[in-house]
């Protein structure tokens, strides 16, 4: 079996995710990977390229307000390219402050070559987290992204200045 194969990266990929390793996740990626959100609520990056700026996010969002417990109903399409897939699969957990369960569907493209993901785009449902939390449960963590995004900006542009 490869275990360098995009249908590896992503058990890996899974794996990772539900540990809440997300340094883990972002040390998967590629120095010049791209991580996308094309559905991605107001305050949260719809595309970020780089394994830093990567991790720079996905360690920000380790305190959710949802917890996700399993993954099941996986299913995997090959395309043409070798190194890319479609995965359709549910995330399952519980809301943190409810204990209320919660179903997350997701449809995920990746592109994966030794081992490192080249480009993961993410096609989850804001829609089912806003029914999970309720809009007031959403706020929260709206804002708080915002924060962290427009404060990695800020670095960004700090160091810009200085070149």
């Amino acid at each position: 079996m490869d275990d360098t194969g995009p249908r590896a990266v992503l058990e890996r990929a899974q794996h990772l995710f539900l540990a809440k390793d997300l340094n883990g996740f972002a040390d998967m990626f590629a120095v010049d990977g791209t991580h996308e959100l094309p559905f991605a609520p107001p305050g949260v990056p719809k595309f970020l390229r780089g394994r830093e700026p990567i991790r720079q996010y996905l360690t920000s969002i380790t305190s959710t307000p949802l917890e996700l417990t399993r993954f099941d109903s996986l299913a995997v399409y090959q395309t043409e390219d070798p190194e890319t897939l479609i995965a359709e699969y549910e995330g399952h957990g519980r809301v943190v402050s409810t204990g209320r369960p919660y179903t997350m569907p997701y449809i995920q493209l990746l592109r994966a070559r030794d081992g490192e993901i080249l480009t993961w785009r993410d096609y989850w449902s804001p829609l089912a987290g806003v029914q999970a939390l309720g809009v007031r449960g959403l706020i929260p963590t709206i804002a708080r992204t915002a924060r962290s995004h427009w404060k990695r900006r800020g670095q960004a542009d700090t160091a810009a200045a200085r070149s």
